[in-house]
């Protein structure tokens, strides 16, 4: 018994590299780095945009909620795929420009504005006077947009014409019908 979870406590890295392949921070790696005020899940490099993920059964159905804060209805799309095994959300983050064209970006405004003040807690704000925006104050970095894609497998067959979608306050929630499995058949027993 002890040798079991001795074993099982020395692969734990393995498992969880397993579990989560391309996850945010590897749990092996010793000088991770720790969770930041916005250090959300949603909003890292476009590389590694994915969306948090719960499935849960309720019944005959399984409910998938996806967490896509600041994506509209418009910018998703939901999917079932290999022959009912799998749903696939994807979807596109889009946050509007800071600046007069496309080119620019936040930094640069902050750059060339008149009043940059600096607070006591060590963050910076700048104050924009352009005459096209009324701006007084712009700190978010992600600006732009970027795609996201996640896939989840299901633990059996669902019916695809059975599905429903809803996004309500940056959650997706999506409901399916399991299939009827029609490879089992139920025999009396006498």
């Amino acid at each position: 018994m002890t040798f079991t979870r001795q074993f099982l406590h020395e692969f734990r890295p393995l498992f969880r590299l397993l579990e989560e392949p391309f996850g945010r921070s590897p749990a092996f790696y010793p000088h991770a780095r720790t969770r930041s005020l916005l250090d959300d899940p949603f909003f890292h490099s476009p590389a590694s945009l994915r969306p948090a993920v719960d499935v849960t059964e309720e019944g005959n159905n399984y409910v998938v909620e996806a967490e896509l804060p600041g994506v509209k209805k418009e910018n998703v799309e939901v999917r079932i795929g290999d022959g009912g095994r799998s749903v696939t959300i994807e979807g596109k983050v889009v946050s509007r420009r800071v600046g007069g064209s496309e080119g620019e970006s936040s930094v640069q405004n902050t750059e060339s504005s008149e009043n940059a003040t600096t607070p006591a807690d060590g963050e910076s704000t700048a104050v924009a006077t352009t005459p096209a925006q009324n701006e007084i104050s712009t700190e978010r970095s992600f600006v732009g947009s970027s795609t996201f894609t996640r896939t989840v497998w299901l633990p059996r067959q669902v019916d695809s014409d059975n599905v429903s979608a809803k996004l309500n306050d940056g959650i997706l929630t999506v409901t399916i019908a399991k299939a009827d499995d029609p490879a089992s058949v139920s025999v009396p027993v006498q």
